[in-house]
């Protein structure tokens, strides 16, 4: 048993395994115990056994069933979702003083071994975005495409609100992230970071096995430290964590953005355009929706990630194609905010 090991509790499971039933699917599940870094992480797999591998990368503070609707509607595919460290059923770490892009790169190298995978189709969800490009970088033969949904972290530059900072603090921070919430609360701090339509259209078992996954000692230690540490290179000098131009340009996969039009809490569309537009052949859709997008409208993300991964399969590819996702750009700048007001708990992106 690794020493940050700490059991999601028998409820967490319960409520996972009916969202999953929700959508019609009965994953199996199974630990991956890695070498480097030394750990075990859960893996819930949906889908067909011989399909094109897709691994799937929550975003920090969420949960794996967020993707169950998502691999409902990707068909054959052979669908992973990865519960990441300290959620769910997976080991919690200690992130003080280790090099995030290093260890992470690793972390998904080691499970794509344990999954008897040379390579996959890597699907992240902000931060879990941001370790894909990372590993299309680092890692260039162990990626088949990237997908990124949602602003992904630092890696195009993105700065995170106070409320964030705060949560990495040495003694607030984890004692925030312990403290319990009340049902009506925790939709409320979801609804700031993800949207009000995504959590408002969610299943309430999907909120609840979010929190439920949450609710682990060593959850609060490694989100903190996680924070303390991204901060902490993102402000370095040079930055560690922001990909540089010269760092996209070399990104030979294929690579798949996808933002919803409300998602410009952590950094303005514009910007993230434009870092994406760096990386040779990206395509950039847009589509309506806040920071997990699917949630709100589901079929629109399915399909260009259908098409996507089906493109970069068969070699065609979407070559340079900066695309809006049928939405124009005066639509996308005339789109209000989804947020919340100012000094709410946030889930950290």
């Amino acid at each position: 048993m690794s020493p940050w090991e700490t059991p999601a509790t028998p409820a967490f499971y319960d409520t996972e395994a009916q969202v999953f039933a929700r959508y019609a699917l009965r994953p199996q599940t199974r630990q991956l115990r890695l070498v480097e870094p030394g750990m075990s992480l859960r893996a819930v797999e949906a889908g067909s056994g011989t399909g094109e591998p897709l691994v799937f990368l929550h975003g920090i503070c969420l949960a794996a069933a967020h993707w169950a609707s998502m691999v409902a509607r990707l068909g054959s595919r052979r669908c992973i979702a990865i519960d990441m460290p300290g959620h769910g059923g997976s080991d919690g770490a200690d992130y003080t003083g280790v090099d995030l892009r290093r260890w992470h790169t690793r972390m998904l190298a080691g499970c794509l071994d344990a999954l008897g995978l040379d390579s996959a189709h890597i699907v992240g969800h902000s931060y879990g975005g941001m370790i894909g490009l990372w590993l299309a970088l680092d890692a260039p033969k162990r990626v088949r495409s990237v997908v990124s949904l949602g602003t992904p972290s630092v890696a195009f530059g993105a700065r995170p609100d106070l409320t964030l900072r705060m949560l990495s603090k040495r003694v607030i921070g984890p004692l925030a992230l312990t403290m319990p919430n009340p049902g009506f609360v925790y939709r409320r701090i979801l609804a700031v970071s993800l949207g009000r339509g995504a959590i408002g259209s969610a299943p309430p078992e999907l909120i609840r096995a979010t929190y439920l996954g949450t609710r682990r000692r060593d959850y609060a230690r490694t989100v903190s430290t996680y924070l303390r540490e991204q901060f902490r290179g993102a402000g370095a000098s040079p930055p560690r964590y922001v990909l540089q131009d010269d760092e996209l340009a070399r990104i030979r996969r294929p690579v798949l953005i996808v933002l919803g039009n409300h998602d410009d809490r952590y950094q303005p569309i514009g910007d993230a355009r434009r870092k994406a537009s760096r990386i040779p052949g990206a395509r950039f859709e847009l589509v309506v929706g806040g920071h997990e997008p699917w949630l709100d409208d589901l079929a629109p993300c399915a399909q260009v990630i259908s098409d996507f991964v089906d493109d970069s399969t068969s070699g065609i590819g979407r070559r340079g194609d900066i695309s809006d996702g049928g939405m124009t750009r005066a639509d996308a700048q005339d789109s209000p905010a989804d947020g919340g007001a100012a000094g709410d708990q946030v889930v950290p992106p």
